[in-house]
């Protein structure tokens, strides 16, 4: 338990919000979260802070003294894809929705909302971590830091798309996200329930079964031989895994 808390203490999140009083409300929602928290009341100072902090997740207004909360996400997606994005806006627009969310944005919230959905969605943004790859380097290239590369397939994490021999695969939601789940954690074994926990979080109408159902299909797209899959592995008793890049086919 120990260990957890302490890896929860480390996740950063940086709020923009030109009025102060938004701002304080914000940290202190957040406070009892054990989030490390930063602050920005404008797009120019809160993208200085991401550039130096890269933090795990931005929640910005969209009305900002010097630049549109859209145009912040559009900058912030192109340089660095694997920050989560949330807007937090008194504004319910359906055009800035549809906007924000198009340019990768993970949740677009309108105020006023309660106190415990807001940390619900919070949290629920926060979980994507886990079938997202981290970087350290924020200087990396940009294609070094959105794309895998196994054998003919490419997957492109910021697109959301899947390409074998340069074209691309008609994938579901679901079995993208698997396969981005399994894809990032190459050799690493995961359990139906893992797989079911991650993708589907919550949902008590899914069960274990649904995920060989969502493989075999997956599968069915993306390997030359089912019988003998070579980027989906099954580990018999334990799950599946995403071929490691040092073993053999």
């Amino acid at each position: 338990m120990q260990k957890d808390a302490e890896t929860i203490k480390q996740t950063t999140l940086l709020i923009i919000d030109d009025d102060p009083s938004i701002l304080d409300m914000v940290v202190e929602v957040l406070r009892s979260e054990n989030y490390r928290l930063l602050t920005a009341q404008n797009a120019e100072s809160g993208l200085r802070q991401c550039e130096q902090e890269l933090p795990e997740l931005i929640i910005c207004d969209v009305n900002l003294p010097d630049m549109s909360g859209i145009d912040l996400c559009r900058i912030v997606k192109n340089h660095y894809p694997q920050v989560l994005f949330m807007f937090l806006s008194g504004i319910d627009d359906e055009v800035d929705k549809v906007l924000g969310l198009e340019l990768g944005a993970e949740d677009y919230v309108t105020k006023p909302i309660s106190v415990r959905e807001f940390k619900a969605r919070v949290r629920a943004i926060l979980r994507r971590l886990h079938i997202q790859p981290r970087h350290t380097s924020p200087a990396a290239p940009p294609q070094e830091r959105q794309t895998l590369r196994c054998k003919d397939m490419e997957i492109d994490l910021h697109f959301c798309q899947v390409r074998l021999y340069g074209q691309e695969v008609d994938l579901t939601k679901k079995e993208y996200e698997i396969l981005a789940l399994l894809a990032t954690h190459p050799g690493q074994v995961f359990s139906r329930e893992h797989i079911l926990n991650q993708i589907w979080m919550n949902d008590m109408q899914i069960s274990d079964r649904s995920i060989d159902a969502h493989i075999r299909r997956l599968r069915d797209k993306i390997e030359e031989n089912t019988d003998k899959p070579y980027y989906i592995e099954t580990v018999r008793g334990f799950g599946y895994r995403f071929r490691a890049k040092n073993t053999a086919p």
